[in-house]
């Protein structure tokens, strides 16, 4: 797969976006941003298109694909030159291209709008069991590669639409939470294949014992809640010393 560079004057882009992210201009205030997004449909479109995706980014024998949704809105785009917004869709099901703030921005900039569905959520699950065998291939490198042989594919369909060849047009990915990590790390893996990215509440640092998550789930729920999970979390764990194979065959992790 040719990876192939997209100009560097539009650079430009990232930086624009994030002075107008933080800009006081009453264009960007959260009452404008909440007029133009509750008196108008909730998604720029969820028409569902689909292309073939590999399964397995790391392995030279395995030539399994399987088909990935994703989604374009196009009524901003100034073509050919406009720039192309990649928005990431996260851990769960990707039913369209939300009418949010990167409409805003889209029709600012004259972007096309594209969003591809995480591998394993939705409709773009390359297996019909979710065995542990076939949840191999789900993890965040696995998807970074989706996100870059994607965005390749969309390049070059693009470019055969508008009759033309080795031309790139500048993108800029967005992402939030699990997404914006993504967001984050695809700017970092693939510099080359945008100019700029917009990590919002990113979860960039991995932390293997997060006992802060469970404090704040507690607080949350209420005393009695709090003290239902305790002793469920409990008695899983006595199990687990006492018959971890029948307990994990409950939950069908066997094989774990």
């Amino acid at each position: 797969m040719k990876l192939a560079a997209p100009p560097l004057p539009s650079l430009w882009i990232a930086f624009l976006i994030s002075m107008l992210l933080v800009s006081s201009n009453a264009a960007f205030s959260p009452r404008i941003l909440q007029q133009s997004t509750s008196n108008s449909k909730n998604y720029l479109t969820n028409e569902a298109l689909w292309f073939n995706q590999t399964l397995d980014h790391f392995s030279p024998y395995d030539r399994r694909q399987f088909g990935q949704r994703y989604y374009e809105f196009l009524d901003h785009f100034r073509t050919p030159d406009g720039p192309i917004f990649l928005k990431i869709c996260g851990e769960s099901a990707c039913n369209g291209i939300p009418n949010d703030y990167i409409s805003v921005l889209a029709n600012k900039f004259g972007a096309a709008v594209v969003s591809l569905e995480h591998r394993y959520y939705g409709k773009s699950s390359p297996f019909k069991s979710l065995t542990t065998e076939n949840l191999k291939y789900l993890s965040s490198k696995q998807a970074l590669f989706d996100l870059a042989v994607f965005r390749q594919y969309y390049q070059e369909s693009l470019n055969s639409k508008l009759n033309r060849s080795n031309v790139e047009n500048p993108w800029f990915v967005f992402g939030v939470s699990y997404s914006g990590a993504l967001s984050a790390w695809f700017r970092l893996k693939f510099p080359h294949l945008t100019c700029g990215s917009l990590a919002s509440s990113a979860v960039v640092l991995a932390v293997y014992n997060f006992t802060e998550f469970d404090k704040q789930i507690g607080e949350s729920a209420g005393p009695e809640c709090k003290a239902v999970l305790q002793e469920i979390t409990h008695l899983v764990d006595q199990r687990l010393a006492s018959n971890d194979k029948e307990l994990k065959a409950m939950f069908g992790a066997a094989e774990v």
